[in-house]
């Protein structure tokens, strides 16, 4: 039997000074049946043993731990892993019995992490706690009184405690003022909204930029002479354009000579990255995430145009994020820019082919697959089995971009 690329999508998982520590998978099988279904054991092997052999687990995560839910079956008999790699999240909900107990022990005895997933104490779950270096507390169904019962209850047992679904800046700087360790949710993608408090001047400044690279009527000289003006940033892009991340036959030796040979749109997508990873205050991870989603929406359309490689997709997947990057709202900050309106609506109310294609890639980032059209992408010639293979080849690709840009920053 042929091994089948799973479905497959990473959430990180943060200390408090916004590092990430490891990535939970997401995992679906991409013949579309959920893990958990009636076959739910034999989804999660299947899903695990492609994930940590097919794939190989280091193009996935990288560096980093990954976070893997275990069903019943799977805590009893698990698949080789490398156990430096692996955390085992024991599903909540399960039957917690002698058999059970007994299966945790021998886990730990073997090496193994083992993490608490949507942890509530009673009588059942606190028989797990001895057997625990990670309990995972969803902040979203627990009220403010229970956070704290279960927090002040938690910590003399010396447990690393994750706050999963936190959903905005605000809740993450609460999570850390209750004691939390790490921090588990979607607040990256979100802008730190502060009332009253106006742009920064060096995130004006790269929206400035932005907005006279954007402008279809912008002389070349003047992109020229704008990316010039920035030492730093000139000199970032030509050290990139000479990576091995381009694969050019010969050195750039002038930012002209890097409009005329990459183009003016390819061009502007890269200072873009540039730009934005250049804000202070910033996580690298925002970075990792923006570059993942331009990534995506390029390999797609270019799957299914099977003609060039589309930029517009690149741009719309890229700017999708600013909002992120700069602490606005998106609608306000496209605004500054003289994107098409087809481009502004891709991105505001995923309309036309663009926005089709970034909802495609925005569903799948957070593991919602249910909210893909897979009939119609299907027609379009993307198979869930294609889409795989495109975000485990775009993780890879992002890995050694970033390692590049991370070299060139060093060396300036």
């Amino acid at each position: 039997m042929t091994n089948i690329t799973p479905l497959l999508a990473r959430q990180p998982i943060f200390d408090g000074n916004m590092r990430v520590i490891a990535y939970e998978l997401l995992c679906r099988n991409s013949d579309l049946k959920f893990i958990g279904s009636t076959d739910g054991d034999a989804a999660s092997s299947q899903v695990l043993l492609n994930a940590f052999t097919e794939l190989s687990i280091e193009q996935v995560v990288g560096k980093h731990k990954a976070f893997v839910n275990f069903t019943r079956t799977l805590l009893h008999s698990p698949p080789p892993f490398n156990r430096q790699k692996l955390v085992i999240e024991v599903l909540e909900g399960q039957q917690v019995d002698a058999a059970m107990l007994h299966a945790l022990m021998q886990l730990r005895e073997q090496g193994y992490t083992i993490a608490l997933d949507d942890f509530e104490l009673d009588d059942n779950s606190k028989n797990l706690i001895p057997y625990a270096d990670i309990i995972k507390l969803d902040v979203l169904s627990l009220s403010p009184e229970k956070l704290k019962h279960h927090i002040d209850y938690l910590k003399p047992f010396g447990i690393t405690l994750i706050a999963e679904k936190v959903e905005t800046y605000e809740m993450f700087e609460n999570c850390k003022a209750l004691g939390f360790d790490l921090f588990q949710g979607y607040f990256l993608a979100k802008p730190r909204v502060i009332t009253g408090r106006k742009i920064s001047e060096n995130k004006q400044s790269v929206l400035q930029l932005l907005s006279a690279l954007h402008d279809p009527d912008v002389p070349i000289e003047k992109v020229e002479r704008m990316i010039a003006r920035d030492t730093l940033l000139s000199f970032k892009l030509l050290r990139l354009v000479n990576s091995a991340a381009f694969g050019l036959s010969r050195d750039v030796e002038s930012l002209r000579q890097a409009i005329m040979l990459l183009g003016l749109q390819k061009l502007r997508n890269w200072v873009n990255l540039l730009a934005l990873s250049n804000l202070s205050g910033k996580p690298h991870e925002l970075s990792v995430a923006a570059l993942t989603r331009a990534r995506m929406c390029e390999m797609i359309a270019t799957h299914i145009n099977q003609r060039s490689r589309p930029d517009s997709y690149f741009t719309v997947g890229l700017l999708s994020t600013l909002d992120a990057f700069l602490d606005s709202p998106l609608e306000e900050l496209l605004r500054n820019l003289s994107l098409s309106e087809a481009l502004n609506q891709a991105m505001l109310a995923h309309s036309g082919p663009e926005g089709m294609v970034l909802h495609i890639v925005q569903a799948h980032e957070q593991g919602h697959w249910d909210k893909i059209d897979w009939a119609h992408l299907e027609s379009l010639g993307v198979s869930p089995e294609i889409l795989a293979t495109i975000y485990v080849d775009a993780l890879r690709w992002v890995a050694e971009t970033m390692n590049w840009t991370s070299q060139i920053s060093k060396d300036t």
